[in-house]
């Protein structure tokens, strides 16, 4: 095989990835959630399989972000990275990965390097893939992206290797696997695949098992009788029972297994799928909502063109069309449950699985693909260079302007000081500006102060900063709401992080020095102060921090 076509699939995954370097982080939905699950980790070492990603949010089996990318990054931290630059290097492996996988998966499908390279292209650059990082934050869904061609690439690989069982076997053979070594080695492949997608996120886990399931019944070729068809189901539960084995501690330990509120029903109109805007608002569900549902013209786009040439010539051989058309119809029934129209269904039970019915799009995303690049083998001029770059460019100039996230320059090393009121609002870290070294009375102590939203706060918050001596007498008092006044917290956005100035002056008839602040925060219209997760209303900042 020639290696042309993969280097390219990685060096075009590049623009990805670029936005990774910038300094400092991107805002998103989940602001630096997991930066501060890594440090909880890394924190909590001895604990390791019964720790849980749930810094700023309540525990949640289906729908949070599973352990994998944590651990993936403390490896890297242990190497000797930050915190933040360890969950950037794991985003960026999750891109590199969602290439070549898609790579292999549809070279596999199509046995054509050209449609290889440009359903890797789609999928990298799929609208909802960009938005799931970019935007939403989503570091276990985007570790999901990069497992679920592997995924079925071995379930499909198991499906061709497995020994045919007699058509009057009876069912107790039917589900034993008597495998020589190369089936073993892709039965091993294939479970530790939906393992590592069950510690990615086991929700999008077990929906992507049924499609996966969905793929090899209908698309079942020679090699993949419909009894080995029960072989493959069979070795896919077992690498989703392998997934859940690993979580099964940290699952005991948490009196809740499915938070109640988890479930956003934000469902897309049909026009909000073709919508040219590119939003990053927060899904409410509405139709002036301005959040990123697009297909995006380059996989929607080229999908049309290959079913209008497919439908003209009639060349292309029964296996491609097969794939292309189960792509786009389960697409397509895809896309309907993400509609108002599918909000009953959702009751029954899907809604335990996401937490927004858009991100199905994971799935779209992982279909369409395969029906664009069916058009690369319906002629064989489309596998020539010039032609074959121009179509694999477009899907990188369709979303290139999405990939300019803003940023804010802010690098923990260290747990975040306080989480007010149930999670609704972090102080992530308090910065002395001002005196250097000791306080002294008279000096005015100036602090910068990084906050985030976890959720949407309810309460319109005032700050105060108390400045005490050793006896706890206070000396000095300020209340004001964030950024002067300017900023009530009732306007900040979750995930997004702010930045906030505060000044105390320490009153001159006070000792010489020893002196220490108190910080925190009180519902402007009762005055009760918020606690944090400790229990406690205040939290001490030393002269020294």
């Amino acid at each position: 095989m020639s290696l042309l076509y993969p280097a390219l699939a990685f060096l075009l995954t590049l623009f990805a990835i670029a936005p990774l370097a910038y300094p400092g982080f991107f805002q998103s939905y989940t602001g630096y959630n997991a930066v501060y699950n890594l440090i909880e980790l890394d924190h909590r070492l001895s604990a390791f399989f019964m720790w849980t990603p749930t810094w700023g949010s309540a525990y949640d089996f289906f729908r949070m972000d599973g352990p994998l990318g944590y651990w993936l990054a403390e490896i890297f931290h242990l190497f000797g990275f930050s915190f933040l630059n360890s969950i950037k290097i794991i985003y960026a492996l999750a891109f590199l990965l969602s290439a070549f996988g898609m790579f292999k998966l549809a070279q596999r499908v199509f046995k054509n390097d050209a449609a290889a390279l440009l359903a890797a292209a789609l999928y990298v650059y799929f609208p909802a893939h960009i938005a799931a990082v970019y935007v939403r934050g989503a570091f276990g869904e985007a570790i999901a992206w990069s497992i679920f061609p592997f995924a079925l690439w071995a379930a499909i690989a198991f499906g061709e290797k497995s020994k045919r069982v007699g058509r009057d076997a009876a069912w107790p053979q039917l589900i034993t696997l008597n495998l020589n070594r190369a089936e073993g080695v892709m039965t091993c492949a294939c479970v530790v695949a939906f393992a590592a997608l069950m510690l990615a996120q086991v929700g999008l886990a077990i929906l992507f098992a049924i499609l996966c399931m969905l793929w090899l019944w209908v698309l079942r070729t020679p090699h993949l009788e419909r009894r080995t068809f029960f072989q493959s189901a069979l070795v896919i539960l077992m690498g989703l029972g392998l997934g859940f084995l690993l979580q099964l501690p940290a699952l005991l330990q948490q009196g809740n297994t499915i938070s109640s509120d988890a479930f956003v029903p934000a469902f897309v109109y049909p026009f909000q799928f073709l919508s040219a805007s590119w939003g990053t608002d927060l899904p409410r569900g509405t139709f002036l909502d301005n959040a990123p549902y697009q297909i995006g013209f380059a996989a929607l786009g080229l999908t049309i063109l290959a079913v209008a040439l497919v439908l003209r010539q009639g060349s292309v051989e029964n296996s491609a069309r097969r794939v292309m058309w189960f792509a786009i119809i389960a697409s397509v029934v895809l896309l309907v449950l993400m509609m108002p129209i599918a909000a009953p269904l959702w009751n029954l039970g899907l809604n335990l699985f996401v937490q927004y019915p858009f991100q199905l799009l994971a799935f779209v995303g992982f279909l369409l693909p395969f029906a664009a690049a069916s058009l690369v083998i319906t002629d064989s001029r489309f596998q020539e260079i010039p032609l074959l770059a121009a179509l694999v460019i477009v899907p990188l100039f369709a979303v290139y302007p999405y990939l300019a996230p803003e940023f804010t320059d802010f690098a923990p090393t260290r747990p975040a000081l306080a989480r007010f009121n149930n999670d609704e609002l972090a102080l992530l870290d308090a910065k002395i500006v001002r005196p250097p070294g000791a306080w002294r009375h008279g000096a005015t102590v100036e602090l910068d102060l990084t906050w985030q939203a976890l959720k949407q706060p309810n309460h319109d918050y005032t700050v105060f900063l108390h400045i005490l001596d050793e006896n706890g007498k206070e000396w000095g008092a300020t209340d004001e709401k964030p950024q002067g006044g300017a900023l009530s917290t009732l306007k900040m956005l979750p995930g997004r992080v702010y930045s906030d100035t505060h000044s105390v002056q320490i009153g001159l008839e006070g000792p010489p020095e020893g002196y220490h602040l108190e910080l925190g925060i009180y519902q402007g219209t009762t005055g009760e102060r918020a606690a944090t997760e400790t229990g406690a209303t205040e939290i001490r900042i030393d002269e020294n921090r």
